[in-house]
């Protein structure tokens, strides 16, 4: 009889799904910007706390507890925003977009009747609240890009159980794009490149099938990828033949140990609607490229969602077994592991 202990295969097993020590640091998406305009409140479970997300009638942002310091009410439950004020539905506590406590029926504030807060941008139709969980201050920034000539994102969000940095291993995992999205032919156009905490790669493919909502013979695309930490990434996508261009916004901010808030948009370049089919320019200009972005949000939101339910029955696996072909996994999980707080203790490298 043998006296070697089992190996993995030879065991039954459950493996820890994210073996990570903590959320990874970085910019996460809360909101679309036009979902919260001036006097708003909205609030969520993001990072495992419960926050509140709120503008000002000024348009001035505000991401902080969602709970009053005074004796706990929740401003998602009868709580509003008047002026440049949150209101508590419990004891009328009013409190400033800096977190403190700025007024109460019975005179002056407690001092110690201060919210949390937390550093929060808007770039790119977004609204992104910083997260470390060392509570250090942002040290990298998500560069701003020029929309002037471009459509509003349309957008699709889910709530799956997943991880950052699963969900954006995506980016270089080129072993699942033919047969999860049916891409052949892929091309290394630049090969993946780090710089602190951005990660670019640029690819080419080929795919048959329908495009837009239309059927077309093959096609070739080109996706040239942009990651900012884990939580924001856009894809630059080109469709020479149709004269397309579209910026591809996927987005992944984490609600709980389980959870994520995958939200993506889609904005379309106003070119040559033409291209794309001669129809569009009888339409008016305006709701020929409104069309054009719902059918390229349907078909990017078709794509992901081929994604979900491997996402959700994953288990991260360290080390993987890479083969020839599945593109620069291990050099993504290197650079990904800057972004916990104890970088090289955790396995994803």
């Amino acid at each position: 009889m043998s006296t070697q202990p089992p190996t993995m295969n030879e065991v039954s097993f459950r493996p820890r799904r994210y073996p990570f020590p903590d959320r990874p640091r970085g910019w996460y998406a809360l909101s679309w910007s036009h979902e919260l305009p001036p006097g708003t409140l909205k609030t969520g479970t993001w990072f495992a706390q419960d926050l509140a997300l709120w503008r000002t009638a000024s348009g001035r942002l505000v991401v902080s507890s969602a709970y009053c310091p005074h004796l706990g009410a929740h401003f998602g439950h009868g709580g509003c925003v008047e002026g440049e004020q949150l209101r508590c539905p419990f004891h009328d506590f009013r409190f400033g977009a800096d977190g403190r406590c700025e007024q109460t029926p019975y005179g002056k504030p407690p001092p110690a009747a201060h919210l949390r807060t937390w550093t929060v941008r808007e770039i790119n139709g977004l609204i992104l609240v910083w997260w470390d969980p060392a509570g250090r201050p942002p040290d990298f920034a998500i560069p701003a890009l020029d929309v002037e000539d471009w459509t509003t994102p349309r957008v699709h969000r889910w709530r799956l159980r997943s991880h950052p940095q699963e969900t954006t291993e995506n980016a270089v995992d080129v072993g699942h794009f033919p047969g999860v999205h049916g891409y052949h032919d892929l091309r290394v156009l630049r090969p993946l490149t780090t710089d602190g905490a951005h990660m670019n790669v640029h690819y080419g493919v080929t795919r048959s099938g329908a495009i837009l909502g239309r059927p077309w013979r093959t096609v070739a695309i080109d996706f040239d990828i942009h990651v900012h930490g884990l939580g924001y990434s856009q894809v630059n996508a080109a469709i020479p033949e149709l004269g397309l261009r579209t910026r591809t916004f996927v987005l992944a901010t984490p609600t709980d140990d389980e959870h994520i808030d995958l939200s993506i948009g889609i904005s379309v370049e106003r070119q040559r609607r033409g291209s794309i089919s001669p129809l569009l320019l009888l339409l008016p200009r305006t709701l020929a490229w409104e069309l054009i972005a719902r059918a390229a949000l349907l078909t990017y939101r078709n794509e992901v969602s081929q994604d979900i339910a491997i996402w959700e029955n994953k288990a991260y696996t360290h080390p993987p077994a890479l083969a020839d072909g599945d593109g620069p996994v291990g050099r993504y999980r290197a650079w990904a592991g800057q972004f916990y707080r104890e970088h090289g203790s955790q396995p994803c490298v």
